[in-house]
């Protein structure tokens, strides 16, 4: 670590000792050390008497060399090198600090290898201090590795695979070619599943096929002749593919297209029709592999297919002989031309067909729709994909219900093999390896537009949408409460199910609710979610000042007039989005942010929770440079700066060390242009976070007394007036930190205060600041659910 990165300090005990007095003899071992203390921040005093001492050393043992060796040397004319080693200058810098080409203790020159000196002989220590991000160790497996037993899973050669009911069906569909399947762009599954959800009613709406619309604009109809169908149907492109899905390509490239759906055909036509004058009487068109439709610019306004598109449609049967013919012919057409040997893969062919509406198999048609999805399939079995295969059937679930999704299949479809189903066996080996070995990932349509600074309302939603529902038994079956506390932080799960396992956690008097966090945490560093990591954070808090509440005030709730029973746990935890979306949009939301009511339950008081025990995140916070986890990290550093009483403590430290600088700056301009001086070089050799260099006017002209003035009376008023647990503590570090311009030493002081390091500038602190009032807030609200 270079020297020049450090600052210095010594306990309180050393400077009393040695601050006042010439005689550096007496002057403790060298130590450096950034935020030790309060005093040595403001005045940086043990680093000016430590390097004195050590030029003071330096001038003797360059004398005592000279002197030595004059008689030696006496009457040589010119040096040699090896005195002109012992003349040269000690290469300290005037102001102090060591040079950047020094080491991590100053080293004086001596070219005849001497024992080295006690600097030398004692390692520099630095706390709150990260110049270098250390980050945490890779896990062995990324999104690219390839999930080897997904290959083996063919369900007509694999005996052992124990299907469910369902995919056998939709297997047999796939080898019977009974279904056809559709590629949708990773960023089109919002709109793409919200076009199945009927609006208004319940019931749903029979969007007109392409070609109609171009004759009548009128809204969507209902189907009179019905029963209503509960879900919208639309008409949309998909692909019939051969036996199996060997052999043809899907719509769009693996990565941009990376999950698909799978429709299931209509197998029960009128009596007089056969599949292929159903799907011509209701305008469902088919094309063969490698012909482009683009049926939205290729019909008229009569609702005529026009530039060849006519002549070009294949009923559904030639569509499968065709297929027959990829898959046993040597020599097949392709697009209009005949291959000769044929190819390895053949584009896919193109099916207008109109899904949605009714989901019963006995009322699925080519009319009203063949229903929803009846499976959800990946493109490649590497972890990236079957990871957002996992966060699709999330997504549906959400949109369509638990009860539907979580029999939702799931299987590989890829050309070269073929069909694999994606058991319920192999997604638990697939989630074991997301909380053990993996390094976990965001979906990467969404990342960039979920960050702490720049937040987008739809693409939050999704992410909401697409979190795992850690409570489905499949997870609990072979998941520990770390490894789903893991993949909470690094892949995202639900509020509820959160939620419920750190209640779990907190039941157990072990102290395992804090390590189920940090392990959460951990995950969530890795994938540079700022979001799963703030879920864990609030949850924490709430749970953890649920159950002190619970211990505490036991007895002390009262029934109301009303009869109503009051109970802490009567706000479910997992709806706190909702609890803090209310309490932003009272109003100013800083001012209900930090002087929210105590609430009142029954006929007792009961008061505020304290901030939860603490979580040790120095390690992790060491590891990131990224604003949104610095700034939860800190959160966390700050409720626990705040629990465990050091922040009082250090707001004492850091009043008087100001009052004796602002006593001595008074009394000589001298003392404070030193003061400058060592203010820059701190900030040139440390890269402290501060907003801007140090003005020298405004330690020539006192502005700089002005400031710290009104800062240390601000630290004084809090220390004053306030609980140094609870948020009117916040409130006052927010206050100060609202009303400075340009900060230095008093940003500083705060970082110090907080427990944080030097990265930390005012935005950093203000946003840690204000999560932990928010965790705070929604604490009370959890203990008093009449409070918001």
């Amino acid at each position: 670590m270079p020297a020049s990165s450090l600052s210095c300090s010594s306990s309180p005990h050393q400077q009393a000792d040695g601050a006042g007095t010439a005689d550096a003899a007496a002057l403790p071992k060298a130590v450096l050390v950034y935020h030790e203390s309060a005093h040595s921040i403001v005045f940086r005093d043990q680093l000016r008497r430590q390097q004195s001492a050590i030029r003071r050393a330096s001038t003797d043992a360059l004398n005592s060399s000279r002197h030595r060796t004059q008689n030696v040397l006496d009457g040589v004319a010119s040096k040699t090198p090896f005195l002109e080693g012992l003349l040269e200058e000690p290469s300290d810098s005037d102001t102090g600090y060591e040079s950047s080409e020094s080491n991590a203790s100053v080293r004086l020159r001596n070219p005849r290898g001497s024992a080295p000196t006690s600097e030398e002989a004692h390692p520099v220590v630095i706390a709150n201090f990260q110049p270098v991000i250390e980050p945490l160790d890779s896990l062995d497996l990324s999104a690219a590795n390839v999930f080897e037993p997904l290959l083996d899973a063919d369900p007509l050669t694999c005996g052992d695979l124990d299907l469910t009911e369902q995919e056998s069906e939709v297997t047999e569909m796939l080898r019977t070619e009974s279904a056809v399947v559709k590629t949708v762009r990773n960023a089109d599954w919002t709109s793409f599943l919200a076009k199945f959800k009927p609006t208004g009613d319940d019931s749903g709406a029979h969007t007109r096929h392409f070609a109609d619309r171009q004759k009548d604009s009128s809204p969507p109809e209902k189907k009179k002749d019905l029963p209503l169908p509960p879900y919208n149907s639309f008409v949309t492109s998909t692909s019939l593919l051969p036996s199996c899905g060997k052999k043809m390509r899907c719509f769009g490239s693996n990565h941009e297209y990376a999950v698909g759906v799978i429709f299931a055909l209509p197998d029960d036509h009128s009596n007089t029709e056969t599949e292929d004058e159903a799907a011509k009487k209701t305008k469902t068109w088919s094309w063969p592999s490698g012909y482009s439709a683009k049926t939205e610019f290729n019909i008229n306004d009569r609702g005529e297919l026009i530039n060849g598109r006519q002549e070009a449609l294949v009923p559904l049967s030639g569509l499968r002989n065709m297929n027959h013919s990829y898959l046993h012919d040597k020599d097949y057409v392709v697009g209009g031309r005949m291959v000769k040997g044929g190819l390895n893969t053949v584009p896919y062919n193109e099916v207008y067909i109109r899904v949605g509406g009714f989901n019963s198999k006995t009322m699925r048609s080519f009319d009203c729709g063949i229903g929803l999805p009846v499976a959800l399939f990946s493109r490649d079995p590497n972890y990236g994909h079957l990871v957002q295969l996992l966060r699709v059937r999330a997504r549906f679930s959400a949109m369509f219900g638990s009860e539907i999704a979580k029999t939702l299949p799931l299987l590989l479809v890829v050309p070269e093999l073929g069909m694999r189903v994606f058991t319920k066996k192999l997604q638990q080996q697939v989630l074991k390896k997301m909380a053990t070995s993996l390094n976990p990932f965001q979906n990467p349509a969404v990342a960039h537009f979920t960050r702490v600074d720049s937040t987008s309302e739809p693409h939050m939603k999704q992410k909401l949408e697409e979190l795992l529902d850690l409570d489905d038994e499949n997870v609990k079956q072979v998941l520990t409460p770390e490894e789903m506390a893991r993949i909470a932080g690094g892949f995202g799960a639900t509020d509820e199910s959160v939620s419920n396992l750190l209640n779990d956690a907190a039941l157990d008097d072990s102290g395992s609710l804090q390590g189920l966090v940090n392990e959460g945490l951990a995950f969530a560093l890795r994938s540079n979610d700022y979001h799963t990591s703030r879920q864990l954070l609030i949850l924490y808090s709430i749970v953890a000042s649920r159950r002190r509440s619970n211990t505490e005030v036991s007895g002390q709730l009262q029934d109301d007039e009303d009869g109503y029973q009051s109970d802490s746990s009567s706000r479910d935890s997992a709806h706190w989005r909702k609890a803090e979306k209310d309490l932003n949009s009272a109003g100013d939301s800083q001012a209900v942010l930090f002087n929210r009511d105590n609430a009142q339950l029954g006929k007792e008081h009961i008061p505020p929770p304290p901030p939860p025990p603490p979580l040790d995140t120095d390690r992790l916070r060491s590891a990131t440079n990224s604003d949104g986890l610095l700034a939860v990290l800190g959160a966390a550093q700050v409720l626990r700066a705040m629990q465990n009483g050091s922040a009082k403590r250090k707001v004492k430290e850091a009043i008087d060390s100001v009052d004796e600088w602002i006593h001595n700056g008074e009394q000589s301009v001298a003392f404070r242009v030193s003061s400058w001086r060592d203010l820059r070089s701190a900030q040139h050799d440390l890269n402290i976070a501060t907003e801007s260099d140090s003005n020298f006017m405004a330690f020539v002209s006192g502005k700089a007394i002005t400031n710290r003035k009104k800062f240390v009376n601000q630290l004084r008023e809090a220390a004053d007036l306030t609980e140094f647990d609870s948020l009117r503590f916040l409130k006052s570090i927010h206050s100060v930190l609202s009303q400075m311009r340009s900060p230095c030493l008093r940003l500083e002081l705060l970082q110090y205060i907080l427990g944080l390091d030097n990265r930390y500038s005012v935005a950093h602190v203000l946003r840690s600041v204000e999560l932990a009032a928010t965790c705070l807030n929604l604490s009370g609200s959890d203990v008093h659910p009449t409070g918001l």
